[in-house]
């Protein structure tokens, strides 16, 4: 777990960067890259919520982005909501601490489930370092977990709104805030493998084409 802290605080000071960079390129290729916008437009289509995958991946690509590229934005991107999601519901969580009633252990059930997608949304973005692999064993290992663990966090974020579906929370501006916080983070992350898959499969299907069959370990 501590090695997860380091990684995730060294993880949060590379993500100012990408927001920086993603900020400053994408603004150049919404206004003069209009090839950026059409691949992320093309690849956007694929998924469950393709306006939401639009706006939030425009900002992050160039007219030289790959694939994989736009499904490691993704994924980050995913991460960065879920965070900001598991801070506030934690402010929440310690708002409601002193009560221990049931609003508070119904948030801290929820802040458990938004805390274990953090986790496994850091897991997804460093395992698709690992998939640019000829192996088709290996390939298939790194493909399984991150779809294994994306999946999980979607449960996770709906289990967390079912979870403070009757309670108070505090008020119902609080509530609806979680719960809308929440379901955007559902929402990105399901974007975010409806990207991966796609990548997943092209790049299954490339090893194909150019050499008959991926090559065996």
């Amino acid at each position: 777990m501590e090695k997860f802290t380091l990684s995730l605080i060294l993880f949060l000071f590379n993500i100012s960067v990408f927001l920086f960079v993603g900020a400053v390129e994408g603004t150049s290729a919404s206004h003069s890259q209009p090839r950026a916008n059409k691949l992320v437009e093309s690849q956007c289509k694929r998924t469950r919520y393709p306006k939401l995958c639009m706006t939030s991946l425009s900002n992050y690509v160039t007219p030289a982005s790959e694939p994989q590229e736009l499904a490691q934005a993704a994924l980050k991107v995913s991460l960065i909501k879920a965070i900001y999601t598991k801070a506030y519901v934690n402010k929440v969580r310690k708002q409601l601490q002193q009560t221990k009633s049931k609003d508070y252990q119904a948030v801290k059930d929820c802040l458990d489930q938004i805390s274990d997608g953090v986790f496994l949304l850091f897991k997804s973005v460093e395992e698709l370092h690992h998939l640019n692999l000829d192996k088709e064993r290996e390939f298939v290992w790194h493909r399984s977990n991150v779809q294994t663990w994306l999946s999980t966090v979607l449960t996770d974020a709906f289990t967390c709104m079912d979870g403070i579906s009757g309670y108070k929370l505090g008020g119902y501006k609080v509530k609806a805030t979680i719960k809308a916080k929440v379901l955007n983070v559902a929402q990105v992350t399901s974007n975010a493998l409806g990207l991966f898959n796609g990548y997943a499969v092209r790049h299954r299907d490339s090893h194909y084409s150019n050499s008959g069959k991926i090559n065996k370990p």
